[in-house]
């Protein structure tokens, strides 16, 4: 059950079921049967309707990323103890030819500049940047620690888990480097919070969460057009649906 929904969550995607979905109702179609294409057409636009427009992606997205807030880290800037904040893994590039900050992707830019925010604000933090690379080349550890001194952070005051692949990995690589008895924030989308938190708590971690990539923002949206059909709407539900899948499985 778990191996079927991680290869659900990776593989699900609006635009290619509403392309099955065509697809299946020509081929029924094709084979006289009319009706039932017709029930699997309406179907197919139904599934178009509640994705492409505004209202059910913005609805989801924003009951999964309003579980935490931006952290404020007065509370933990003249602390004596060791902080660590833990900057989770998303995309890079393997171009040697571009600086560490412009190989990383445009999400895991993110993660690392709230990571790198909470690093300048607390005396004690110590950066972790994890994540492996698939191919046996450097790792996404490597070149976001490599970004994170090219902004000013102590290269003495940052360690990398080079092994994780996943988020339950790097949860538990976190947990073998440092033990579980130990202050931990962790960075990464809103969106994808929930679900980290999970996998931390499981490892034995009481995490502190730093959220950041929101995808809504309240201030200044525009209402008129949220029921104009969208690619970008439908992006969004893919995102949203990776994450109630991927919250599904750290449950089971």
């Amino acid at each position: 059950m778990k191996l079927y929904l991680y290869a659900l969550k990776d593989q699900i995607n609006i635009v290619t079921l509403l392309m099955a979905i065509v697809i299946l109702a020509f081929l029924l179609y094709k084979k006289q049967k009319r009706k039932t294409a017709k029930i699997v057409l309406s179907i197919g636009l139904s599934i178009f309707i509640l994705t492409s427009t505004a209202y059910l992606p913005q609805y989801l997205a924003t009951q999964l990323e309003s579980h935490y807030r931006p952290l404020d880290p007065i509370n933990f800037k003249q602390s004596k103890e060791k902080i660590y904040i833990h900057v989770l893994g998303s995309g890079y590039s393997l171009d040697s030819s571009l600086p560490a900050t412009a190989r990383l992707g445009l999400v895991a830019q993110a993660r690392l500049a709230e990571g790198v925010r909470l690093f300048r604000q607390i005396d004690s933090a110590i950066l972790i940047t994890s994540a492996g690379s698939l191919r046996g080349m450097e790792t996404q550890a490597s070149v976001t620690r490599k970004a994170a001194i090219l902004l000013g952070v102590d290269s003495n005051r940052i360690a990398t888990l080079d092994t994780p692949n996943t988020t339950r990995e790097e949860a538990a690589a976190m947990a073998a480097l440092t033990g579980t008895n130990v202050k931990l924030i962790v960075v990464t989308d809103a969106m994808h919070m929930p679900r980290a938190i999970k996998f931390f708590t499981q490892q034995g971690f009481a995490p502190i969460a730093a959220p950041t990539n929101y995808r809504i923002h309240k201030e200044g949206m525009s209402y008129g057009f949220k029921w104009w059909p969208s690619l970008g709407n439908m992006g969004l539900m893919d995102v949203v649906l990776h994450e109630y899948l991927g919250n599904l499985k750290a449950v089971l």
